[in-house]
């Protein structure tokens, strides 16, 4: 660590320290107070991250102790918020620094956050056109979509808005990768970086993917959420709430009295044994 970072980290718990005196608290000091809490805010998109941690934790203990102005967060988030305005200037460190800021102000934000980070993402999907950008270097068309990604569990709750559109990014993301196929991949770090807002929403991801087990694309996708140690909420979501309604869409498919002819008839036998296939394997899964 450079003798530049230590000092900056020195500095901010010096600050930190200072705002739980008395004499900073008074009214004749506000104005110094909030300067303060904006350079807390300015020190979350730095590269450093021990600069960026301590900065996190000093503006966690101003939060604890205060209700910040509107004006001040409006102020200080200003600068963030404007190069989120323009996909080009978007940088990992930038998409970091915004997710401390879900975590620690959640309620401040709304879905038009949400609404403009699906709309960068989409942009990825599109790689020629990002390309044209000229502004991105090798490896981006990698980490920035996942650390767009990794932000929308922090966002006000609304699985009935993104989840679909976030699955099928991925999915579209996913076909830029070496290996990639028409039956989508089985992992990808696109994927791991979607686990935490499906596990927050694990009720209503389970039965998106239960009812779309017709395509292969939302079964792997299903199975690997299963199947990694990350996918807790998940699994057991799987497991155990919605365990009968996986058996109707899988094993019961072609149970129904009278249901046999009419697949025969029309040709949909092979496709009610796959999704037997797939309740096999999903209940392997759930029980390894």
């Amino acid at each position: 660590v450079s003798l530049e970072v230590r000092l900056r980290v020195v500095c901010i718990e010096l600050l930190c320290a200072a705002m739980s005196t008395g004499g900073l608290k008074e009214p004749r000091h506000a104005e110094l107070r909030n300067k303060i809490i904006s350079g807390f805010f300015k020190c979350l998109t730095v590269r450093h991250e021990e600069v960026v941690e301590v900065s996190r934790d000093a503006l966690a203990y101003v939060i604890a102790q205060q209700k910040l102005q509107k004006e001040l967060l409006q102020s200080s988030l200003r600068p963030i918020l404007l190069n989120l305005a323009d996909y080009r200037k978007l940088s990992v460190p930038l998409l970091q620094g915004l997710g401390r800021l879900l975590a620690l102000l959640s309620n401040f934000f709304n879905l038009t956050l949400g609404e403009k980070l699906l709309e960068h993402l989409r942009r990825w999907t599109d790689p020629e056109a990002v390309n044209k950008a000229k502004t991105f270097k090798a490896g981006d068309e990698i980490t920035i979509p996942c650390a767009i990604l990794s932000l929308f569990h922090l966002l006000p709750p609304a699985p009935a808005k993104f989840l679909d559109a976030l699955v099928q990014a991925v999915m579209e993301l996913e076909q830029g990768l070496p290996g990639a196929t028409a039956a989508a991949r089985h992992w990808s770090q696109y994927r791991e970086a979607l686990v935490p807002y499906m596990n927050r929403h694990a009720p209503e991801a389970v039965q998106y993917f239960i009812e779309r087990l017709g395509d292969p694309r939302h079964f792997r996708m299903l199975h690997a959420l299963i199947k990694t140690a990350e996918g807790t909420e998940v699994r057991e979501e799987l497991a155990t709430k919605q365990a009968e309604k996986l058996l109707a869409h899988t094993f019961d498919a072609a149970a129904q009295p009278g249901a046999a002819p009419n697949l025969l008839q029309t040709g949909l036998l092979s496709k009610a044994s796959e999704l037997r296939f797939q309740g096999v394997v999903l209940v392997h899964t759930l029980v390894k």
